[in-house]
């Protein structure tokens, strides 16, 4: 069996959860419906909107090239291959829809599956063409070039950490601050019952109250802690480690000196892109450079030089060294309180919404971190000599 590990699979997950995500947004408000409103033949609404059409056609292309790939490297036959991506993509289009049905605030369509089904057609055939072409086994060749054979999972995350930087952490590049949205989740799932006090903050039901419903009072709280001496320091360490912890998925998967300097750069590139991006998108352009401050800049470059430092170590040490980084930036930035007024700007700034794709961003950042230290202790369990 060959070592080889397609990053197809991975980004046709990564394709489906975003897909589900949309499909299914806000995912509250679930109820069963009525029998009689519901419908296993899919109803074609009165009014249709361009946008979403456009949407719905787009959305399934990536997914059905992703699929098509992803089957093709498995050894799938040309002829079967494309013929089961899109039907694996209309039936995931068609359960999406009925699942529609227990969300009062979506509406099932028909419209919707057929332009689903359409969009993982173009993608296939995207697919096939590329593979026609040659394009797949030249990728293949040059992956097996510069990197290792169980780099896919590896190379996936590579690709998928600027997406999460599209949704504005506290601080630039510091991703993995999962603690609050996972105490307010609790808190939330708690509430009239004697468990919610396990998990409210060591003031008072009041005091978590006040942070949320009177923003001055937060924002005093964060102004005082930003007085102190330790936050400069604390701002460019999360800095520095946000820009360190693709340099080490980068450095265990790739093999020539050359490569990584390669990726150095462009991690650097899109360090301070994605962050502008970001600010201009989700605050507005006139606001494109406000992430720029001295500790950020100080940041990222002890994060460029400790980079530069990891270029010549093994793969081994580049995944132990990530490990422990990773573990510091998700310690460090949870010592970040959460702006309340950065977050309502997010929500009065509708480009932004539409960009962050309904907050999906958010959770490539918020996760990421952790899937690339299970990616990490995985290569370190399971290296081979």
């Amino acid at each position: 069996m060959s070592l080889h590990r397609s990053t197809a699979w991975p980004l046709t997950w990564a394709c489906v959860a975003l897909i589900t995500y949309a499909t299914l947004h806000p995912l509250s408000g679930w109820t069963w419906p009525h029998p009689e409103a519901f419908s296993w033949q899919l109803p074609r609404p009165r009014w249709e909107i361009t946008a979403d059409l456009v949407g719905n056609l787009l959305g399934y292309i990536p997914l059905g090239a992703m699929a098509c790939l992803a089957l093709l490297r498995s050894g799938w036959r040309t002829g079967s291959a494309p013929v089961a991506a899109v039907l694996a993509c209309s039936a995931l289009s068609y359960a999406l829809e009925l699942a529609q049905f227990t969300l009062p605030g979506r509406v099932p369509s028909v419209s919707d599956w057929v332009l689903n089904t359409l969009g993982a057609a173009w993608g296939v055939l995207a697919a096939v063409t590329a593979q026609a072409l040659g394009l797949v086994d030249w990728w293949q060749r040059w992956r097996e070039r510069w990197f290792i054979p169980q780099a896919g999972f590896g190379l996936a995350l590579l690709w998928l950490w600027p997406l999460g930087l599209l949704f504005p952490p506290p601080l630039p590049l510091a991703q993995g601050q999962v603690g609050p949205v996972v105490q307010w989740w609790l808190i939330d799932w708690t509430v009239n019952t004697p468990l919610q006090t396990w998990f409210l903050p060591d003031d008072d039901v009041l005091g978590a109250f006040i942070r949320a419903e009177w923003p001055e009072f937060a924002a005093s709280q964060v102004a005082a802690d930003r007085q102190t001496a330790w936050q400069p320091v604390r701002d460019s360490l999360i800095v520095a480690l946000g820009l360190l912890a693709p340099m080490c998925v980068a450095c265990a998967v790739a093999r020539p000196l050359r490569l990584r300097l390669g990726l150095l750069a462009g991690a650097v590139a899109l360090a301070g892109l994605g962050s502008t991006v970001s600010a201009a998108m989700n605050y507005g352009p006139e606001h494109a450079f406000t992430w720029v401050n001295l500790p950020a800049l100080v940041g990222l470059l002890l994060g460029a030089l400790l980079g530069g430092l990891l270029l010549a170590r093994t793969r081994t040490t580049a995944a132990v060294i990530g490990l422990g980084v990773l573990l510091a930036l998700v310690v460090l930035v949870h010592q970040v309180p959460t702006d309340p007024y950065q977050m309502a700007a997010l929500q009065a700034w509708e480009q932004g919404r539409f960009v962050r794709f309904h907050g999906l961003s958010r959770w490539f950042g918020l996760l990421w971190p952790y899937a690339a230290m299970v990616w990490l202790f995985g290569r370190l369990w399971g290296r081979g000599p």
